[in-house]
C-alpha cells in the first residue's frame, strides 16, 4: 500500500460514508478496482438504487430498450441486484428499482426482500419496452400497500393495481404516482388509508380523471401534472395545512380543468404551468391566499390582464405568458421578480412599490418582429420597471437571433436603468457592436458591481477598455459627460472556475482568458 494512501486505512463505515456521496453508482463500482481493500469495501457497501445503467455502457442504455435486447443484459442485472440485496444484512432503509414488466418475477422477489427488511423508502419504476407486442403491465404486490412501516412510496411507469382489497399505510408521509395505471376508485382508497400524508405527487396517470383530496390534515405539499388518456377533468383539494401547490400540464392540453383548492389559508408557494384559465378566474383564485410568499407562472397563455395583490409575496416569476399586456402589482415585500418573454413585454403598474427588489429579465425577440421595434419595447420596459420598483439589482438576459438585432445597440439602447447598484448581463453581440456595449451598460446607472456572462471576445474587449481607460478623457466636449468621466476605478473581483481569490489585476485576467470556458461569469467592482 502506498504510504500516501491514507483513505484506504480508514474504518469501513467511514469509507461507506464517503462512497455514499458519489452521485453515480457506476463510479462507486469502479472503486472496487483500486485495491483489495476497496474491493472489500465495495462488497460490504449497501446499494439501494438499481437500474439497467448499472450493467450497461452509457451508449447502449437507449439502444437495448428499443431493440428488445433486454434478455441480453437481464442475467447480469439480476445477479447484480441479487448479490447486493443478499449483502444487506443490516437492514434496508431505502430501495429503488427501475426494470421492465418482463422482469416481474425478479422485481416481486426484490420488493419482497425489501419489505422483509422493513424498507422505509420504496420506489418502483417499470419502464416501457418499445416495439414489444401487447401492453405488459406490472402488478403491484399486495404487501406493498399494507406495509405499515413505509414512509415514502413512489410507483411509476407501467404498473397496475389488481386485486388489492386491503390498503393500510399509517406511516406514509410521501406518495408519488407517475404514469401509473390507477383509476379514481383505487386512488381514493389509497388516499383514505394514509392519514398522515404530507407530500403528494400525481402525474399523468392515464386512468385517473378526478383528483379529489380531503380529510388529510397534515398534507402540506401537492404537485399535479395533467394526464392525456383521458384528459384530467377535476382537481379538488381540501387541505387546511397545505403550504405548496404546483399544477403542470406538460402536454399543452387545451382543456379547462375544474380546479378547486379550499381550506388552505396557509398556502405559501403556488406554481402554474400551461394553465388554461382566464384573467377573472386567476385573480379570484389568487386572492384566497393572503399568506402567499412565492408565485410562479409559466406558459399561461390565456392570461392578459392580471392583478397580483398578496401582501406577503416575496418571489414572483412569470415565464412565457405570451399574451400578458398588463400586470398590476401590490406586493410591498417583493424581493425578487423574474420575467422571461419570447415576444411582447407587458405594462407593469403598482401603487405600493416594493423596497430593494432584485429584478431578472430574460428576453428573446421573435424573428417576426423588427429589431428596432424589439429594442424600443425593451428600453421602454426597462425604464418603466425601474420607475415602478426602484429596483436595487437587475439581471438582463438578451438572446440574439440575428445580426440585425444587436445592430440596434448602435442607436439608443440602454441596457441599464437609474438606481441599479448590482447589474448582471448575459448576452451575445456581433463584433461591430463591441465599442458601444459599455456605453449601453453604463449610460444611465452607476453600479458598484457588474456581473458579466458573455462570450470571450466581448469579455476581452471590456477588460481591455476598462484597463486602458484615461483619467481625463476628452470624449465629451460639451457639458453633458459620459460615464468615463465619473469612473474612478475598476477591479476584477471574481472569475468563475478559477482558484484566484480577491481582486485580480488586468494582466492576470488577460492571461486567464484563453483557459476560460465559454460564457464564464466575471464580476467587476466599480468605484465612482
Amino acid at each position: 500500500m502506498d504510504d500516501d494512501d491514507k483513505i484506504s486505512l480508514l474504518p469501513e463505515h467511514v469509507k461507506h460514508r464517503i462512497l455514499s456521496f458519489i452521485p453515480s453508482i457506476k463510479e462507486v463500482v469502479r472503486t472496487s478496482s483500486l485495491s483489495k481493500s476497496w474491493l472489500r469495501t465495495w462488497r460490504s457497501f449497501q446499494v439501494t438504487d438499481f437500474d439497467q445503467s448499472l450493467i450497461l455502457p452509457d451508449s447502449a442504455i437507449h439502444q437495448f430498450v428499443g431493440a428488445r435486447r433486454w434478455n441480453e443484459y437481464s442475467e447480469s442485472f439480476v445477479r447484480f441486484v441479487d448479490d447486493a440485496l443478499m449483502r444487506s444484512c443490516d437492514g434496508m432503509p431505502r430501495f429503488q428499482v427501475l426494470a421492465t414488466a418482463e422482469m416481474a418475477p425478479h422485481v416481486d422477489k426484490w420488493v419482497g426482500m425489501a419489505l422483509d427488511y422493513h424498507v422505509e423508502e420504496l420506489s418502483i419504476n417499470i419502464c416501457k419496452v418499445e416495439n414489444f407486442p401487447g401492453n405488459l403491465l406490472y402488478s403491484i404486490p399486495k404487501r406493498v400497500l399494507s406495509a405499515e412501516f413505509i414512509k415514502s412510496l413512489t410507483l411509476s411507469g407501467d404498473v397496475k393495481f389488481d386485486g388489492i382489497s386491503t390498503v393500510s399505510l399509517p406511516s406514509l408521509r410521501s406518495l408519488g404516482l407517475s404514469h401509473s395505471h390507477i383509476d379514481n376508485q383505487m386512488f381514493q382508497r389509497l388516499l383514505g388509508c394514509c392519514p398522515f400524508l404530507e407530500d403528494l405527487t400525481v402525474g399523468s396517470c392515464s386512468l385517473l380523471s378526478e383528483i379529489e383530496v380531503s380529510n388529510l390534515s397534515f398534507l402540506s405539499r401537492v404537485m399535479v401534472m395533467a394526464s392525456c388518456w383521458p384528459e384530467l377533468q377535476v382537481v379538488r383539494i381540501e387541505a387546511p395545512a397545505l403550504e405548496s401547490f404546483r399544477c403542470y400540464s406538460p402536454y399543452l392540453l387545451k382543456q379547462d380543468i375544474g380546479l378547486i383548492v379550499r381550506l388552505s389559508p396557509s398556502l405559501r408557494c403556488l406554481e402554474f404551468r400551461d394553465l388554461f384559465k382566464m384573467d377573472d378566474w386567476f385573480c379570484q383564485f389568487l386572492s384566497k391566499f393572503p399568506m402567499l410568499e412565492s408565485l410562479s407562472l409559466g406558459r399561461c397563455r390565456l392570461l392578459k390582464r392580471i392583478t397580483i395583490s398578496n401582501p406577503l409575496l416575496k418571489n414572483l416569476s412569470i415565464t412565457n405568458c405570451d399574451n400578458l399586456v398588463d400586470i398590476r402589482i401590490d406586493t410591498p415585500k417583493l424581493s425578487s421578480f423574474d420575467y422571461e418573454a419570447l415576444s411582447t413585454l407587458p405594462s407593469i403598474w403598482t401603487e405600493n412599490p416594493p423596497y430593494n427588489c432584485a429584478v431578472g429579465l430574460y428576453f428573446r425577440s421573435p424573428r417576426i418582429q423588427a429589431p428596432s421595434a424589439c429594442f424600443q419595447e425593451l428600453q421602454k420596459f426597462l425604464t418603466e420597471w425601474s420607475t415602478t420598483f426602484g429596483c436595487f439589482e437587475l439581471t438582463v438576459h438578451l438572446y440574439e437571433w440575428d445580426e440585425g438585432m444587436m445592430g440596434e445597440i448602435n442607436k439608443k439602447l440602454d441596457l441599464s436603468t437609474p438606481g441599479i447598484q448590482h447589474l448582471k448581463l448575459v448576452f451575445d453581440a456581433s463584433q461591430l457592436s463591441y465599442p458601444l456595449i459599455l456605453d449601453s451598460i453604463l449610460s444611465n446607472c452607476r453600479p458598484t458591481t457588474i456581473l458579466l456572462r458573455v462570450t470571450k471576445p466581448l469579455l476581452k474587449f471590456i477588460c481591455e477598455a476598462l484597463a486602458n481607460r484615461e483619467e481625463n478623457p476628452e470624449c465629451c466636449p460639451g457639458k453633458v459627460q459620459c460615464w468615463k468621466h465619473e469612473l474612478k476605478g475598476a477591479k476584477i473581483e471574481r472569475v468563475q472556475g478559477t482558484q484566484h481569490h480577491g481582486p485580480l489585476d488586468w494582466q492576470i485576467m488577460l492571461s486567464l482568458l484563453p483557459t476560460l470556458s465559454t460564457w464564464t461569469e466575471v464580476c467587476f467592482r466599480l468605484q465612482w
